[in-house]
């Protein structure tokens, strides 16, 4: 079936979807929003009846998740079809639910993942500019979960290869925000600091990096109750005195 119209799908830092004139915010999740956000992660696939209501209505009887599938799917139709008129977006066959063959589905996540996948700096970088917040934000659904965390650990993934590859090119300013923006993902995250320190460090910024060293033990302490590694401690020693680091010793 030939493709006749192209949806959007915007999966990070919040939902909506587009028929790319313009972006519309999704319906609520009890009128639709959640089956339209769970078909755009399984864009490829048709999803059967009772996986849609396990993963929704899991405390329901059949006949009770039954309705509540039924209500969801007609407000998950008529969202789309205001951006994709004449065609029943969303089609039943064999006990199962999928996006009609004749809408071609594109998404952030999917952009997420080829850029992850081709894995050369510039994909990295545009891969690190696509994620804008976690999958599906404010959304604490069962199902999302797994798919969030994949998607962050993607995300520190390639980050953390950017600050590395920046910090090699001598290029410490670009490497201090790589690795600045991997804090704010995981304020725990020591890997993240060392960099940061090492980066500033390197283009001369001596207090800045220890002041990221005191703001991550500041945090250990308050949260976990634990203390910085031994190899971050041992790269603030070196910078308290006055040693420009080559590299990171990772060793406990």
């Amino acid at each position: 079936m030939p493709v006749r119209a192209t949806l959007r799908f915007r999966c990070f830092g919040g939902f909506s979807f587009s028929d790319g004139d313009r972006w519309c915010v999704a319906p609520a999740r009890a009128h639709g929003g959640g089956l339209l956000a769970y078909l755009a992660s399984h864009s490829r696939s048709a999803i059967f009846r009772e996986t849609l209501s396990e993963a929704f209505w899991p405390e329901l009887n059949a006949e009770q998740s039954a309705h509540r599938l039924h209500l969801a799917v007609s407000g998950a139709r008529a969202a789309v079809r205001r951006a994709v008129p004449n065609i029943n977006p969303i089609v039943f066959t064999n006990d199962a639910y999928a996006w009609n063959p004749s809408l071609e589905i594109k998404s952030d996540t999917d952009d997420l993942d080829r850029c992850f996948n081709n894995g050369s700096l510039p994909a990295l970088r545009e891969g690190v500019e696509i994620y804008a917040g976690q999958f599906l934000a404010g959304d604490h659904s069962d199902w999302i979960l797994p798919l969030r965390v994949r998607y962050e650990q993607i995300y520190v993934t390639m980050l953390e290869c950017l600050a590395r590859a920046a910090l090699q090119a001598g290029d410490y300013g670009r490497a201090t925000n790589f690795a600045l923006r991997l804090v704010e993902v995981d304020r725990a995250n020591e890997r993240a600091t060392q960099l940061a320190m090492l980066s500033a460090v390197k283009a001369g910024h001596r207090a800045t990096a220890l002041v990221y060293f005191d703001t991550l033990e500041c945090y250990l302490r308050k949260w976990l109750g634990v203390e910085p590694t031994g190899a971050t401690r041992l790269l603030q020693a070196q910078i308290l005195h006055g040693e420009v680091p080559r590299e990171i010793d990772n060793k406990p």
